[in-house]
């Protein structure tokens, strides 16, 4: 089937897909996907690469043109312009090397896990509160810093830092707390996700302190001017604030903290041991002067944290 459909279609070839293609949906019970490797260019200079790249399509063809839609789609690319594939073939699905066969060696259900783990602990099973109580409050209070993980409706997942003064997460009250989004890159991968999938989980840390708050919960995208309102810094309205109805909550342990020595100021990177994060984005994007993607990157530091 596959060097048919190939066969089908002159590659490589160079399209613009249109801005207003339906959106790309995941189908987990189609029975075909696509395989194929590609390159995206950006509007604003740069490019992203693909290669043995799967998609579930669902029938057993599929055109260049739709590809390079559903390409856009799926990775929710911001200023994408032409897409090149220089591959492409439709596979059944499990025909490929991500088949759903697990390896002899791989844990590969919910039973399985847990006859190799065993029971929790009485403790850990017993923690899960349904609200905040006074502790979890207190916590979120201290906290400076957090982190959000989400999923869009395909089940591809994110995780991305929050951070502001003690407190920025606001306790509305014993079951909703709300998250300003400040200035950033216009990715919006958490917004994006939350659109299409409410589901969220929070990792909630203080600086000093081993143990962590974890809050899973439904997320809504808020734009209420009242609330934006009480979430003023620095004279700037935030854009909008996620509102997390909580539906989990309990403390984890300090093991992770403990064995990183993350709080350890002898075990901080000595300056230097890394580039800046502007000169290793533009070696990995190409085609971006090292020394003004370093300059950019300060500048939004200083003037747009906010």
């Amino acid at each position: 089937m596959s060097d048919a459909h190939t066969a089908e279609h002159a590659l490589p070839v160079t399209l613009t897909p249109d801005p207003d293609a339906p959106p790309y949906v995941a189908l987990p019970s189609s029975r075909f996907r696509v395989k194929f490797d590609a390159r995206v260019d950006f509007t604003n200079g740069g490019h992203a690469a693909v290669e043995d790249f799967l998609l579930d399509i669902p029938g057993e063809s599929i055109t260049p043109g739709r590809l390079a839609e559903i390409i856009v789609s799926s990775m929710n690319l911001l200023r994408a312009g032409p897409v090149t594939i220089t591959r492409m073939e439709v596979v059944p699905r499990g025909a490929h090397e991500d088949a759903e066969a697990a390896a002899e060696d791989t844990l590969a259900s919910p039973e399985q896990v847990r006859a190799a783990y065993g029971s929790p602990r009485p403790l850990a099973a017993s923690k899960t509160r349904t609200a905040l109580d006074h502790w979890s409050r207190r916590f979120i209070a201290l906290s400076p810093f957090c982190v959000i993980a989400s999923a869009d409706q395909r089940g591809w997942c994110d995780a991305t830092p929050r951070g502001d003064a003690p407190g920025f997460v606001r306790v509305l009250d014993d079951a909703t707390l709300a998250i300003p989004d400040r200035l950033g890159n216009n990715r919006v991968d958490t917004m994006m996700n939350v659109a299409a999938n409410p589901r969220v989980g929070l990792l909630f840390m203080i600086p000093g302190v081993r143990e962590t708050l974890r809050v899973n919960g439904r997320a809504a995208i808020s734009t209420d001017p009242t609330l934006r309102a009480t979430m003023i810094e620095r004279g700037k309205v935030p854009a909008s604030a996620l509102v997390i109805t909580v539906e989990e909550a309990f403390f984890h342990c300090g093991k992770a903290l403990i064995r990183s020595e993350l709080w350890n100021p002898e075990k901080h990177l000595p300056a230097g041991t890394l580039p800046t994060i502007g000169r290793m984005v533009a070696e990995q994007v190409g085609g971006i002067d090292p020394d003004k993607a370093e300059a950019d990157t300060f500048t939004a530091y200083v003037e747009r944290l906010y």
